[in-house]
């Protein structure tokens, strides 16, 4: 966002809106705010979805299980005793 704003009446609104519109912000996005005397620098904070998150997990459990010689029957027997 290159855009010189002057801080009037409705200067914090149009700067939150210039801001937010840059940014894509939507409701419960995160930012992360660094400022110094005179300069602020705003980051979106970029976090992956839960299934992101999930499938990378399942991938390098997969991975690893696969590198032990972990075998499926082993896998089932340890659902089926976590879940009692």
């Amino acid at each position: 966002m290159d855009k010189l704003l002057k801080i009037d009446k409705t200067g914090d609104s149009r700067l939150l809106k210039e801001i937010k519109k840059s940014l894509g912000l939507k409701l419960d996005d995160e930012l992360f705010l660094f400022s110094g005397k005179d300069y602020l620098v705003i980051k979106k904070v970029q976090r992956p979805s839960l299934s992101a998150r999930f499938k990378s997990l399942s991938e390098k459990v997969e991975k690893r299980f696969k590198k032990e010689g972990v075998k499926e029957d082993v896998v089932v027997e340890a659902i089926k005793w976590a879940r009692r």
